[in-house]
């Protein structure tokens, strides 16, 4: 490699292909620093999920829902008062690495009978049908548990039950409503698991989360090497053709080959 490279990189032979090079390059380049900026945005992300999560929790005894749901995103919540056994329901086809299963739904009674659905966690599908929930039973009384506030599941046109159903393919709170013998809150609550709490205690909880940086920095670098490949594979390129060309110019002419023999010629000089 050398400075006739560089200078040929514009010439007549070279110059379309070398400007098809350098807009990819440009591309190439674009491309990781977009994966940067990806993963700024994903660590700012992070950040302001880490910042809400770790504010004490909202407390829906003290204080009523925002009118802006979001408000509460990543934000955990708490709630004080007894589990209504009695009127919990099933969420249905819920899968955990692969497994077949379902969600439990209670209702947790407060003050002024209003309440709020819980999904209380995972069971296996063994232990979905209704007489087998006695033995998923948790606390007893009043009790303080802390989650994290969903929408209501509404799919837009379906029709809700004439009866009560105890299995649901979705928490619709409007739909479940008219078998509760109390309010509802406009949200559901997905419990947490407790500090301590075996990871393999049914039924199954877990934060519905988690921080990572995924893979953009990665992408970005791979982004970055393509273009140096690219571009150094380029001038190497253009330097192979340029030293064939020189040599293939430098060879020496050969003088073409006589092939065909006049033979009339000699015949007429024959005695």
């Amino acid at each position: 490699m050398n400075i006739m490279v560089v200078t040929k990189l514009f010439s007549r032979r070279w110059w379309f292909a070398t400007l098809l090079v350098v807009a990819a390059v440009f591309v190439l380049i674009r491309l990781g620093f977009w994966q940067l900026d990806r993963l700024e945005q994903r660590r700012a992300f992070n950040r302001m999920v880490a910042a809400r999560w770790d504010q004490a929790p909202f407390d829906l005894n003290q204080s009523a829902l925002p009118s802006v749901l979001e408000d509460l995103g990543y934000r955990r919540v708490q709630v004080e008062g007894h589990f209504d056994y009695a009127n919990q329901i099933l969420l249905k086809n819920q899968t955990r690495d692969d497994a077949p299963g379902a969600i439990l739904v209670t209702p947790l009674v407060f003050a002024d009978n209003k309440a709020i659905l819980v999904a209380r966690g995972w069971i296996p599908l063994d232990l979905a049908p209704p007489e087998r929930w006695a033995q998923l039973d948790e606390a007893q009384g009043d009790t303080t548990i802390v989650g994290m506030i969903q929408a209501s599941q509404v799919l837009a046109g379906a029709k809700a039950p004439t009866e009560p159903q105890l299995e649901w393919f979705r928490i619709d709170i409007e739909a479940i409503q008219p078998q509760m013998p109390y309010t509802l809150q406009p949200v559901f609550l997905t419990q947490l698991p407790e500090p301590g709490r075996s990871i393999n205690e049914l039924p199954y909880r877990e934060v519905p989360f988690t921080l990572t940086e995924a893979n953009h920095f990665s992408y970005a670098l791979q982004w970055f090497m393509f273009a140096v490949v690219l571009g150094i594979g380029y001038l190497q390129y253009i330097n192979f053709q340029e030293r064939r060309t020189a040599q293939l110019a430098a060879m020496p002419e050969v003088p073409p080959m006589v092939t065909d023999v006049d033979s009339s010629a000699d015949i007429a000089a024959l005695p």
